[in-house]
């Protein structure tokens, strides 16, 4: 059973894969796997054709040259987005295959689940939410700025729409202890649809 787990910009949804993993379950991430494409030669040098040498650094990426600049220019954001997109489903698809042999339930966790339109290729959908002032203080403290949290924010579907889409949701907004508990719930009913419950 392959598990699409989204939410909002800093709601936790890290924190829910990692919940889900030491619950047993195949874990994945999106970011992870745009971590180790970036680390690629062919994608490299495609990123410095779209965006000029300046967001290199040694011989590798700036993630945050390119962070900075995706989210201030929809147009470049949007660039990256075509050519990143379909590499991260493929590998997304292509790990689940292989997993799917000896895990019940894998758990992806993907962003721009909705947005890119991979909803349509899993079992179920998992949305992470949290306050807005939760998600501001946590983010204050990891060192984002008021102008960073509303350029990541405007690049997404609102966090309500994406738990009004979601056939589970999991709010984040209080101590970890509620959030495992919630998790277990969930993880629970997966087992059960995957046909171990």
């Amino acid at each position: 059973m392959l598990v699409g787990l989204t939410g909002g910009f800093g709601c936790g949804k890290t924190t829910v894969l990692r919940l889900f993993g030491k619950l047993g379950a195949a874990v994945l991430s999106a970011d992870d796997i745009v971590h180790e494409l970036l680390n690629r030669d062919d994608v490299r040098d495609a990123v410095a054709a779209l965006f000029g040498p300046d967001v290199l650094s040694d011989g590798g990426i700036d993630r945050k040259k390119l962070s900075e600049r995706v989210f201030s220019d929809e147009g470049a954001r949007r660039s990256l987005e075509r050519l990143l997109h379909p590499l991260v489903l493929e590998t997304i698809r292509r790990r689940s295959r292989e997993a799917s042999a000896r895990d019940l339930v894998m758990v992806v966790e993907v962003p721009l689940l909705f947005e890119t339109g991979f909803d349509r290729e899993v079992d179920a959908v998992v949305a992470v939410r949290a306050e807005s002032g939760a998600v501001r203080r946590r983010l204050r403290k990891k060192g984002f700025s008021e102008e960073d949290l509303t350029k990541r924010g405007a690049a997404q579907i609102p966090v309500e729409e994406k738990a009004s889409r979601a056939d589970y949701v999991i709010d984040n907004s209080g101590p970890l202890e509620d959030t495992e508990r919630q998790v277990r719930m969930v993880w629970d009913e997966l087992l059960s649809r995957a046909g171990k419950g």
